[in-house]
């Protein structure tokens, strides 16, 4: 048990080395790893393969899967491949409680599998995750390989998924191996977090664990943790550790470059391998010379009151939330004045939009165009905006004492100026302009068509989802509009209740 839980008011370890999927990220490595291996095992498609470097977090996808097909399949999960053929077999009979007698041969086992598979595989998958496949003697590779002719003449009766690092890939390459190597029929690779990916792990975690949003890593610090680290959530996890104790022990609850530093430096002693932002054993990274030490401790200063500052400037009605006056826009002509727009920024403003298509960019500032207590003053002003021709959406807050609030939003900017010339140019006298980087991702598809029975899934209960063309040409489905990650991962959680599985993703 962690010293700081109490001191935080966490209500579990943030940042534990354990697989627990509770805690499970989404990046876009992991969910396109959990959507192909869901896919091949629904689809009884035989032989599966993932692999990735040591603490990618490649149990935790075991577990995930495990916790997603529970209730629709046959699951058996063997965690310590090191074993015989004949050993294997039985840990699965043993793990779907077949019964057999004890002295079975191996033959006599793979009957018993088979007459189980034929009662059951007609209704549900059975499945078989090996983790550290790498480690398994070529023999029981075999051996799984011979289980795979178990099959009716339209599919496998067997679906099993080999997990493992890289070098599972060279095992099975080996020529005697070519056969198995023939029936795998989805492959796929889990890749480090990207620099982007880390601050959402971290905040991630921080959320699950039970962070209301006071407790944060800087910018910097997730910088240099993700150098450190490389992206490998493992690494990630003891760093973040250490850095939370570092800053419990100076009753700070921002952790920022220095704490990870102290955090670098404890885990150099243990001979913990990290990345090129790690502190030499030379100390030439140490900050020897006080006067440099002051000057980066008002340079820190000043960028906290900035900070602070332009955080007050972008949460106006955070403090003062009040019912927006729909008669100022009902009749009101400049509302829709468009002035002075160059054909260059009408073609990149929302109004270019089709069918409710945007295209994307980093977006982090939006306009806020209303706050609305009652869902049918919400739904006027909607109204009103889009007969208008502007594209909105909203979200569903909750203020504590204040209340539940509707809130809504039209486009988005790549910095504050943009917005504020688009609200003058466009007349939006009212709206304010929002810092709000974070949304929930529910899916995306290459085509738009594919995502509607989503939509309407999402808005018969009661969200507000829109599309998003992305620049790699693929359509990203999208809910809400966030300023903290804790908004968008609440709404995520409230979303994959109703079967659906949303993730907290930045603009």
């Amino acid at each position: 048990m962690r010293v700081y839980l109490d001191f935080y008011n966490f209500k579990k370890v943030p940042f534990s080395i354990t697989p627990d999927p509770e805690f499970l990220f989404l990046s876009n490595s992991h969910q396109n790893v959990i959507d192909k291996i869901v896919y091949g095992i629904k689809n009884r498609m035989g032989f599966i393969l993932l692999v990735g470097e040591v603490g990618t977090g490649k149990t935790t996808i075991c577990r995930a899967i495990l916790d997603i097909l529970d209730d629709d399949s046959e699951m058996v999960y063997i965690i310590n491949p090191s074993l015989s053929g004949t050993e294997l077999i039985s840990s699965i009979l043993d793990d779907l409680g077949i019964n057999y007698p004890p002295d079975s041969s191996k033959k006599d086992l793979i009957d018993h599998l088979n007459h189980f598979l034929l009662s059951v595989a007609a209704t549900r998958p059975v499945v078989i995750i090996i983790d550290d496949a790498q480690t398994m003697p070529i023999d029981a590779l075999e051996d799984l390989r011979l289980l795979s002719n178990l099959e009716t003449d339209k599919e496998k009766l067997l679906q099993m998924v080999l997990v493992g690092q890289p070098e599972l890939v060279d095992l099975i390459s080996r020529p005697e191996m070519r056969q198995l190597r023939q029936r795998v029929a989805i492959s796929c690779r889990l890749d480090y977090l990207t620099r982007e990916e880390v601050e959402g792990y971290i905040s991630r975690r921080l959320f699950v664990a039970g962070s209301k949003g006071h407790v944060r890593f800087t910018p910097r610090a997730v910088k240099q943790i993700y150098n450190a680290s490389r992206g490998i959530p493992r690494l990630i996890n003891r760093i973040c550790d250490y850095a939370l104790i570092a800053a419990y022990i100076a009753n700070d609850f921002t952790i920022g470059p220095s704490y990870v530093k102290k955090a670098l430096k404890e885990l150099e002693d243990l001979e913990f391998e990290v990345g090129v932002a790690s502190i030499g054993k030379d100390g030439k990274t140490r900050v020897a010379d006080r006067k440099l030490s002051l000057v980066l401790a008002f340079s820190l200063i000043f960028l906290l009151l900035v900070f602070f500052v332009n955080h007050l400037f972008d949460l106006p009605l955070l403090r003062n939330e009040k019912d927006t006056d729909l008669s100022r826009y009902s009749n009101r002509a400049t509302v829709l004045v468009r002035k002075r727009i160059s054909p260059q920024r009408v073609n990149d403003s929302i109004y270019k939009e089709a069918d409710g298509i945007r295209d994307s960019s980093v977006s982090a500032y939006t306009l806020r165009v209303g706050s609305f207590k009652t869902l049918d003053r919400l739904r006027k002003a909607i109204s009103i905006y889009r007969k208008r021709g502007f594209e909105v959406h909203w979200n569903r807050v909750d203020l504590g004492p204040k209340g539940k609030w509707y809130r809504l939003f039209t486009g988005s900017f790549k910095t504050k100026e943009e917005a504020e010339l688009f609200k003058r140019d466009y007349g939006l006298v009212g709206s304010i302009v929002v810092s709000a980087p974070w949304t929930v991702l529910v899916s995306q598809s290459g085509s738009p068509k594919e995502l509607d029975q989503l939509v309407s899934v999402l808005r018969d209960n009661m969200f507000d989802p829109y599309i998003v063309k992305s620049r790699d040409g693929t359509y990203r489905l999208l809910v809400g509009t966030f300023v903290t990650y804790e908004g968008a991962e609440t709404l995520a959680q409230k979303i994959n209740k109703i079967g659906l599985t949303a993730r907290a993703v930045r603009q």
